[in-house]
């Protein structure tokens, strides 16, 4: 199984169609979106538009500390226009009054700000910024709202990132997304703030009174690490799956976090028998010149090229 990430935090409705489409004509079958209505609508549209069937969604919400729920913001007063922010966006969130040409040693002359849509919560600006003009926030849904009317519109897994430390927000959306009864509810789990036995632990506790083999355990290396194509960078995955592996858990193994083509291959090296690879920050990158331009619904040589690229990944992940 492999599941696109189009980004917990993405709200730009135009990008995720275009990922969804391309990616469907690629061989994905899942595709892991924002809690938003509009971004189910938008990715709805872009299945339509592949003319592929048979696909599913999952949408994604985090507790208190999360990430995956954090958009920058730029404190005009400090900011120093010197374009860290802007170069560094994976994103393209940074807009400048003045943006860059070609070069990336020119400064921005202009104003800069952050469009909250696009921004997926990365931290990338934030730790760039070498005067802390730049601040992370969290911005949360009304889950209990959207979640029920995720389900109802046929949304099969709901995913919740569990990277914090509010216990008390974890158990109230969690509680949600298992009266919402879908076909299976997602744990997001890295290990930046946990040691190997509390993740262990947060799992059994959340899946205690769940039927076996209902639950995916995302296995979240690194999250939003995929840079580049290594092994290096999506060893952190692996060796977390491994955790999750090894507990013998009645769950289904998901991947993610720095995922690229080399994650399957280091599984079987490895001995991981994964039930799917989630990738994200890797995907999006690699399609990224073709399915920004602007006349991508026109130009059949940038689908194409989309379409081919992504489809070595998917095959890669198989």
């Amino acid at each position: 199984m492999f599941k696109l990430v189009c980004g917990a935090g993405n709200e730009d409705c135009e990008s995720v169609k275009r990922l969804v489409y391309v990616w469907a004509k690629a061989g994905s079958r899942l595709f892991d979106l924002s809690a938003r209505k509009e971004i189910l609508a938008a990715a709805k549209e872009g299945a339509s538009l592949s003319g592929v069937s048979g696909l599913s969604f999952c949408v994604s919400i985090g507790i208190k500390g999360d990430k995956h729920i954090k958009k920058a913001k730029i404190d005009s007063s400090k900011c120093i226009k010197c374009s860290s922010c802007y170069c560094n966006c994976p994103n393209d969130a940074v807009i400048s009054t003045l943006p860059l040409g070609e070069s990336q040693n020119i400064q921005i002359l202009g104003e800069v700000s952050i469009d909250e849509k696009k921004c997926i919560g990365c931290s990338k600006c934030f730790e760039k910024c070498p005067v802390g003009a730049i601040s992370m926030e969290e911005k949360d849904v009304n889950y209990r709202e959207i979640l029920p009317y995720m389900v109802s519109e046929g949304v099969e897994v709901l995913e919740l990132h569990i990277m914090g430390h509010d216990k008390d927000d974890l158990a109230k959306k969690w509680q949600v997304i298992n009266e919402c009864n879908p076909k299976y509810a997602s744990i997001c789990i890295d290990r930046e703030n946990f040691g190997n036995r509390e993740v262990l632990e947060r799992i059994k506790e959340m899946i205690a009174k769940r039927e076996p083999y209902t639950t995916i355990i995302q296995a979240d290396g690194i999250p939003m690490s995929g840079s580049d194509d290594s092994y290096k960078t999506t060893l952190q995955a692996v060796a977390m799956a491994e955790i999750i592996q090894n507990a013998n858990l009645p769950v289904h193994l998901m991947l993610s976090g720095g995922t690229n083509s080399k994650t399957a291959e280091l599984c079987r090296l490895c001995g991981i028998n994964y039930w799917g690879i989630a990738v994200g920050s890797w995907a999006r990158k690699i399609v990224k010149p073709y399915i920004t331009a602007p006349d991508f619904w026109e130009n059949n040589e940038a689908q194409a090229n989309a379409i081919e690229i992504a489809s070595k990944l998917v095959e890669a992940c198989a």
